[in-house]
C-alpha cells in the first residue's frame, strides 16, 4: 500500500472512529434523559403525607379540640383525614361530607379543612401539570437525540441500519474494472431495507483516462445483473484520482400526480396541505395534512407540520420518528389548542413497495382496475396526546395501481369505497389529475357546492418505466 493510500486509510479510520463515538455519545444522552422522568402519579403521591401534615398543623394548631384528636385520637383522625383527601382528589367533597359526617361534626374547623385541602391539591397539580410539561419536553428531546446517534451512525459506515445486508465484490470484478481502465477500491454492494441495492465504490481511471460515470453504471450493470444508475451525489466524470462513487438501483417505476382542492364555503383559505417529495432520486413521497378546523389558523397549523415533515424527511429522519418529534412540537406548544393530522405515503420507485403512515388521518385508498382496497386508521391527530401512536402499513404496488389521498372532507362520513367507485365511474381517463378532479366534483356536488368542509385530493399513478 502506497504512503497516501495509508493516509487515507488512518484519516477515513480516524473520521469513522469519531463519527461512531459521536453517535454513542447522543445515544447515552437521549437515554440519561429519559431516565430522569418519573411518573407523575407516584410524584403526587408522594407529596400526601406532606399535604396532610401541613393542612392538619395549620387548620388544627389553634382549635380547642387539637389534643383530643391529634393526640387521644391520633389514629383515627389520621384515617379518616387520608379518607377525605382521596375525595378531594376525586373531586367528591360532597359525598365527604355526608361519608364523614361523625367526623365534621366533632371537628369545629369542618368547612376550613376541605377548603384547605382543596388549595393544596389543587397547588400539587398544577405543579404536576408543568413537571408533565418538563417530562414531555425531555421525551422530545431523548427522541431526537436518538435519531441523531442513528443518522451520525449511518454516515459512519454503520451499515446495519442502512441496509439489510452487504457484500465485499469478488476481484474478477476488480479485474473487469481494470480492463476498462477503471483502478477499482474498496467496492461494497448493499441491499436496502425496500430490497433494492446500492453499490459504493472508490476509483479512478487508469493511464490518464477519464470514464464517464453513466458508462461505469452500464459496465456494473452487465457485470451484477442489477440495472444501476449513478447516484444523485456521484460526479459525473471518473476521473485520475481516487474518489467515491455511489450507483443505485435504477427506477423500475415512475409517477404521475393529480391534485383537486376546495375551502369550505364559508372560508377563503384551506386548512388542508400537502407536498410531493422525491428525497433520494428513489423515493416518491406523499404528505397530507389536515389542521383543525378551517381558515387561515387551520392553514398555518398543517403548512407547519408539512414543512416540518419534509425538512426532517430530507435530512434522512425515518418517518416514524419524525412524525413523534412534530407531536412533541405540537403538543408543548401552549399558545393554541389547535391539532393537524399526518397521513405520508412513502412509495420505493425501484420494487414498488409502499409504506403508509397515519395519524388521525383519514382513509387512504388503492385502486386496481376494478379492485379497491381501503387503508384506515382510529388513532388520534398530532397534539393531542404527548404519546402519538403512528399506524403503518406496507402494500406492494404493480404497474397501473392508483393511491387516492383524500382529507376527511371528501367522504364526510360516508361509505368512502361506494362514494369513489360512484365518482369515477363517470370518468374513463387514466390520468390522475382528471381522476382527481373527478372525486372532488362529485363531493362538491354532494354538498351542493356549499363544502361544510375543506376538502383535499392526491391521486398518485404508478407506472412501469418504458411501457
Amino acid at each position: 500500500m502506497r504512503k497516501e493510500e495509508v493516509i487515507e486509510w488512518k484519516m477515513q479510520s480516524d473520521i469513522r472512529r469519531r463519527l461512531n463515538g459521536i453517535a454513542g455519545s447522543f445515544q447515552r444522552l437521549s437515554k440519561s434523559v429519559t431516565s430522569f422522568a418519573e411518573p407523575l402519579k407516584i410524584q403526587e403521591d408522594r407529596m400526601i403525607p406532606e399535604i396532610l401534615e401541613e393542612v392538619s398543623f395549620q387548620v388544627c394548631k389553634g382549635c380547642a379540640e387539637c389534643e383530643r384528636c391529634w393526640e387521644r385520637e391520633q389514629k383515627e383522625s389520621y384515617h379518616a383525614m387520608q379518607q377525605l383527601v382521596a375525595l378531594v382528589q376525586s373531586g367528591e367533597t360532597e359525598a365527604g361530607r355526608e361519608s364523614y359526617a361523625d367526623f365534621l361534626e366533632h371537628c369545629n374547623q369542618g368547612g376550613r379543612l376541605i377548603e384547605e385541602l382543596h388549595r393544596s391539591i389543587f397547588q400539587v397539580r398544577q405543579s404536576m401539570l408543568w413537571r408533565s410539561r418538563l417530562n414531555e419536553s425531555r421525551e422530545a428531546v431523548a427522541d431526537q437525540l436518538s435519531e441523531m446517534a442513528r443518522i451520525v451512525g449511518e454516515f459512519a459506515g454503520n451499515l446495519e441500519h442502512k441496509g439489510k445486508r452487504a457484500w465485499y465484490l469478488p476481484g474478477t470484478i476488480y479485474a473487469k474494472l481494470w480492463l476498462k481502465q477503471i483502478k477499482a477500491r474498496q467496492m461494497l454492494l448493499i441491499e436496502l431495507e425496500d430490497g433494492g441495492v446500492e453499490l459504493h465504490m472508490t476509483a479512478k481511471c487508469r493511464k490518464g483516462r477519464c470514464v464517464t460515470t453513466k458508462e461505469a453504471a452500464l459496465l456494473l450493470s452487465n457485470m451484477l445483473g442489477e440495472k444501476l444508475i449513478p447516484g444523485e451525489d456521484s460526479r459525473n466524470v471518473i476521473g485520475r484520482d481516487y474518489a467515491e462513487y455511489v450507483f443505485r438501483e435504477d427506477a423500475n417505476f415512475q409517477v404521475l400526480t393529480g391534485v383537486a382542492r376546495a375551502a369550505r364555503a364559508d372560508s377563503r383559505i384551506s386548512g388542508d396541505n400537502f407536498s410531493f417529495l422525491y428525497p433520494e432520486g428513489d423515493e416518491f413521497i406523499m404528505l397530507l395534512s389536515d389542521g383543525m378546523g378551517s381558515g387561515e389558523a387551520a392553514c398555518r397549523e398543517s403548512e407547519l407540520v408539512i414543512e416540518l415533515l419534509e425538512q426532517f424527511l430530507e435530512a434522512g429522519f425515518k418517518e416514524e420518528a419524525a412524525m413523534k418529534l412534530i407531536n412533541s412540537m405540537l403538543v408543548l406548544r401552549t399558545d393554541n389548542n389547535m391539532f393537524s393530522t399526518m397521513d405520508i405515503c412513502v412509495l420505493h420507485l425501484a420494487t414498488g413497495m409502499c409504506d403508509f403512515m397515519k395519524a388521525g388521518a383519514a382513509a387512504t385508498y388503492i385502486l386496481r382496475e376494478n379492485w379497491m382496497e381501503s387503508l384506515c386508521s382510529d388513532n388520534l391527530p398530532a397534539g393531542i396526546l404527548s404519546c402519538i401512536s403512528c399506524e403503518t402499513k406496507k402494500k406492494k404496488l404493480y404497474h397501473g395501481d392508483y393511491i387516492i389521498m383524500l382529507s376527511d372532507g371528501v367522504l364526510d362520513g360516508i361509505e368512502g369505497e361506494a362514494f369513489l367507485r360512484a365518482a369515477l365511474a363517470e370518468t374513463k381517463s387514466s390520468n390522475p389529475q382528471e381522476l382527481a378532479n373527478a372525486i372532488l366534483d362529485a363531493a362538491m356536488f354532494r354538498e351542493k357546492y356549499q363544502p361544510k368542509d375543506d376538502m383535499t385530493v392526491l391521486v398518485t399513478g404508478v407506472f412501469r418505466r418504458g411501457m
